[in-house]
């Protein structure tokens, strides 16, 4: 399990992956090659469920800046 920052992944190949979230629960997915998706952030554990590796672009956005930064 890890965590990211709000973000876009820009998928290089198609993709069938499975996304299992703190509370349990688990999303499938399929991103085709080309595709772009949003994603607020958060935590999850990422699995690859198809019979092919797959490769993407993660761009993560950085968070408004407070005055003591």
């Amino acid at each position: 399990m890890h965590e990211h920052p709000a973000n876009i992944a820009v998928f290089l190949t198609n993709a069938n992956g499975k996304f299992t979230l703190p509370d349990g629960k688990t999303v499938a997915d399929s991103m085709k090659a080309g595709s772009v998706q949003w994603d607020a952030g958060g935590k999850h554990l990422p699995e690859n469920v198809g019979d092919q590796p797959f490769e993407l672009i993660l761009v993560e956005l950085k968070g408004k800046r407070t005055a003591a930064e």
